[in-house]
């Protein structure tokens, strides 16, 4: 059986919109060469015998339903209730475990479950279901399984843990009577741990620790564990990075094997510096340059162009920095990077996936010194269509080192400014100037281009956090929009799309950057949500009508609660073999290329690379006909080149890697903004955006100065919020004055917590006699609605808030309507949706990371806490969806109305921040 074939067909039939075919239909979806049906046809009898496929009497194959038993991984919510994602895919999609059945388990864990119920009338997915999609998200865990096709439709209980995700925690250390416990930080175990010896490490009350847990909490006694690490005194900005990184099992100090191997090849490579280089081709009398953040160090992509004015044609030439050359196949070198799977970027602190003697030294693109590359050489016509590639290893010199706001004022002819951003003394030559003004040119062309191509472009806001010297968050403002930041990505994304084709046309497996076209369900949800907004959004949308919706509201005042619609629709991008595409950048053939310094993904891509070239001449002499054939079957047969079954493997742990990375960058944002907001801000008032609906409790909100999620009790707010903070002042909602804005100063909060003190007391006397108004979940759009006054609140809505209380340990805010919502219709998307100013600009990137065309879907708009680009993307937009659609949900009879919403966050949730650096 052709491993490849097993592979692709298990993530085809996994996708959420595949709709049971027959097996020749499978075939012709997947591109299956004439020549290879008959392994195609060995791959689909094996699977069915060993149960892994099922071939129903109507001759289509689906994939196979629970047996009495499942194994996988396990994602507790909150209130109990769990779900689990199977190892074996199945058309059931994930099982759902009732509150009190979770056994010992905890978030993450790999678990044994019986299932004890099914559901009946079982069709099947015989049209496009109204589920939830899967993929790894935000927390979710684990990409890749089926979709939900129709709703979760069998139960079970937890029988057995058969894997811990992990034993080790962070938490502070307390007295609690007579014996020591220590409260763990972030929501995977939130009761407190015992432990018997705390001073064995010379711990003190009060300081961080890293705790191994020997006994699991049940639901008759609690966790114990010793501790193994004592970090530092709690709450030290220093001392808490050191906890998310325990916590999160992040990667410490590189092994002295593998740095001693790094230093081998840096050695290597400074021996050979100036040449002569007969295996690569010279590009050192190009004028090249890099485009970087200011702080940056690992220069990993620099930029060459040219413009033939009578032919109106274009050459780009993208160079990556060729850190396969650096990193033999399988060494430990290698092997380290593979299981690191990516750089990590937590606020001031940088995890690298290589040591930094390659990513800040020899690899590193910097200015005046010979790089070895990969370069990707394109030929554009005048409307930005690429023509002729070829691709190379080669060498470069980079002639200036610029920043994304100096390169822009260079653009547009601000010359001083320049100077004022500029990290590097190289004065910047007139040919650098006009280079400059031809790429933004070509960005702007290719850019026009992809639109028209349906790729989605998302406006929505990205803050900078701003630090003090220790450390502390201090204030935080919008992130520069300078296009300089799109014109890289628009130039990274061409080359990782041509490279990528490169492979696709000659059939050799590569590890593609895949994002899935949305699910029936979430197309449905947009197209009621758009329907409040007044807007009309066809059955089923295509990308060009996402897009003209983004365009069509871009002026309104609600314009950021259509995008963050659009947002939620959007899946996570993930890294796997499957032709799928990428949907937001209306890409079929995607791969990342451009960054081999910080994702392993990108590596494994230069090292088939490296494989075509030799094959070719250095990309010279591409073969057509029989030898083309032959070609392709060389790089099959080359070890550099993964079969399919491997790259599953390998695109599933990238994945994961990420999501890791992404989940630590925005727990440590998230202290460390709440850590601030606890010390400075309790009581004052800001501007902030709904993020997803509790159920019928209340609303998750995020706050628009510094992106962060907390929750609204609509019972609190509206029996007059006399519910007071951790420093005693009070928050009343409907009853409060507008109070003093966010940020202005000491004075303006002192008015602003005298005033709540004040409306505390005069709504006090008036709770004693006021019932609580209730509030329901209105089916057909998802939106909580008062029963008393008729106000309504969504997704999506501006609101104003006010800080009610901060628990640190646990990354919780809770906050409080500062105004009273208008009744319903009010608003242009029934909530309060006054103008903003500003909201709906975009500042296109993070620090490490372009954002935009493909972080805006890399995850849906990558934007997920604190740094990772993009994406694609971007902080704890945790992802608590909203149940809508027209038609009954299918888990009605299984889970309740707030258990619904829940699970729609469980597998995909809302970044806030960039999230891959230049994660195109």
């Amino acid at each position: 059986m052709t491993l490849r074939f097993r592979a692709r067909i298990l993530e085809h039939l996994s996708h959420d919109d595949y709709r049971p075919a027959e097996v020749e239909d499978v075939a012709r979806l997947l591109r299956v060469p004439a020549e290879e049906h008959a392994s195609f046809h060995e791959a689909i009898d094996a699977l069915a015998s060993e149960g892994s496929i099922e071939i129903g009497d109507d001759d289509r194959v689906r994939l196979p339903r629970f047996g009495d038993v499942i194994e996988g991984k396990i994602k507790i919510n909150p209130r109990g209730f769990a779900f689990v994602i199977p190892d074996t895919p199945t058309r059931e999609g994930d099982l759902f475990i009732p509150q009190g059945h979770t056994g010992d388990a905890i978030s993450g864990d790999r678990v044994k479950c019986r299932v004890v119920r099914r559901s009946e009338n079982w069709g099947g997915s015989a049209r496009r279901g109204s589920g939830v999609r899967t993929g790894a998200r935000g927390g979710g865990g684990g990409g890749g399984g089926a979709g939900m096709r129709g709703g979760t439709r069998a139960v079970g209980h937890v029988i057995e843990v058969i894997e811990r995700a992990s034993r080790n925690f962070a938490g502070t250390l307390s007295r609690d009577g007579r014996q020591w416990i220590v409260q763990p930080d972030g929501r995977r175990l939130r009761e407190p741990i015992i432990v018997r010896d705390p001073h064995a490490k010379g711990a003190k009350d009060g300081d961080k620790v890293v705790v191994e847990v020997i006994s699991f909490p049940t639901e008759m006694r609690l966790a114990e564990g010793v501790i193994t690490e004592v970090l530092g005194e709690s709450g030290r900005p220093d001392v808490e990075t050191q906890a998310v990184i325990a916590a999160f099992e992040l990667p410490g100090a590189f092994p002295e094997q593998v740095v001693e191997e790094a230093r081998a090849a840096s050695r290597s490579f400074e021996k050979h510096a100036e040449g002569p280089w007969p295996d690569r081709l010279d590009l050192t009398g190009e004028l090249c340059f890099t485009i970087d953040p200011p702080d940056a160090r690992d220069f990993d992509d620099a930029i060459t162009i040219r413009h033939d004015e009578s032919r109106d044609e274009w050459t780009l030439g993208v160079h990556i920095a060729d850190v396969s050359s650096f990193v033999p196949l399988d060494g430990a070198l290698d092997l380290e990077a593979r299981e690191r799977g990516n750089s990590v970027y937590l606020p001031r602190h940088v995890i690298p996936m290589l040591p930094e003697v390659l990513s800040n030294g020899v690899c590193s693109l910097q200015e005046g010194v010979p790089r070895f590359t990969k370069s990707a050489i394109i030929t554009l016509d005048g409307k930005g269509r690429p023509g002729h590639v070829r691709v190379a290893d080669s060498v470069i010199r980079s002639a200036k080192r610029l920043t994304y706001l100096e390169a822009q004022a260079l653009i547009d002819g601000r010359t001083a400014e320049a100077k004022q951003h500029a990290r590097s003394e190289t004065e910047p030559t007139d040919e650098v100037v006009r280079a400059l003004r031809l790429c933004d040119r070509l960005a702007r062309i290719i850019e026009k281009r992809r639109r028209s191509q349906g790729m989605i472009t998302l406006a929505l806001p990205e803050v900078e956090l701003v630090f003090d010297d220790h450390g502390h968050v201090v204030d935080a403002r919008p992130e520069d929009d300078a296009f300089t930041h799109r014109l890289i990505e628009m130039f990274m994304v061409e080359a990782n799309e041509a490279v990528t084709r490169i492979f696709a046309d000659l059939q050799v497996p590569l590890l593609r950057r895949i994002h899935p076209e949305p699910g029936f369900g979430d197309l449905e949800e947009l197209r009621q949500f758009a329907r409040t907004a007044g807007m009309k959004v066809p059955e089923e949308p295509s990308r060009h009508d996402l897009q003209a919706l983004l365009e069509g509201t871009k002026e309104r005042d609600d314009a950021r609660a259509i995008h963050f619609a659009v947002l939620r629709t959007l899946s996570k991008a993930t890294y796997s073999p499957a032709i799928i595409g990428h949907y937001a950048l209306a890409s079929d053939h995607y791969a990342h290329f451009t960054s081999p310094i910080r994702r392993y993904p990108d590596l494994t891509v230069h090292r088939a690379l490296e494989a075509y070239l030799e094959l070719t001449e250095n990309g010279a002499q591409v073969p057509g006909g029989k030898r083309r054939r032959s070609l392709s079957q060389s790089l099959h047969d080359d070890p550099r080149v993964d079969d399919e079954l491997a790259l599953v493997s390998l695109g599933q742990q990238c994945t994961d890697t990420e999501i890791r990375a992404e989940d630590a960058e925005r727990d440590l944002r998230n202290f460390l903004v709440l850590q601030l907001l606890k010390e400075k801000h309790l009581g004052d008032e800001f501007d902030a955006v709904v993020t997803g609906v509790l159920g019928s409790s209340g609303v998750f909100a995020s706050l628009d100065k510094f992106l962060v999620d907390g929750v609204v009790r609509l019972e609190a707010t509206m029996r007059g919020g006399a519910k007071r903070g951790n420093d005693g002042s009070g928050a009343a909602g409907a009853a409060g004055a507008s109070g003093a804005r966010a940020g202005d100063g000491a004075a303006a909060r002192k008015g602003s917590r005298e005033r709540w003190r004040a409306a505390d007391a005069r709504t006090e006397r008036d709770d004693r006699n006021r019932k609580p108004d209730r509030w329901v979940v209105n089916e057909r759009d998802g939106r909580l609605v008062s029963i008393r006054s008729g106000a309504s609140i969504g997704l999506g809505d501006a609101v104003r808030v006010a800080i009610l209380s901060i628990d640190l340990p646990s990354r919780s805010l809770e906050l409080v309507l500062a105004e009273p919502l208008k009744p319903r219709g009010a608003g242009s998307t029934g909530g309060d949706s006054r103008d903003r100013g500003g909201d709906g600009s975009s500042a296109e990137r993070r620090r490490r990371g372009r954002r935009g065309a493909e972080s805006e879907s890399d995850g849906a708009n990558e934007r997920s806490g604190g740094r990772s680009k993009r994406s694609d993307g971007r902080a704890n937009r945790s992802g608590r969806g909203i149940g809508t659609g027209a038609e009954r949900d299918p888990r009605r009879d299984l889970l309740s109305r707030d258990q619904r919403v829940e699970h729609k966050g469980h597998r995909r949730g809302f970044k806030q921040g960039r999230r891959g650096r230049r994660g195109r």
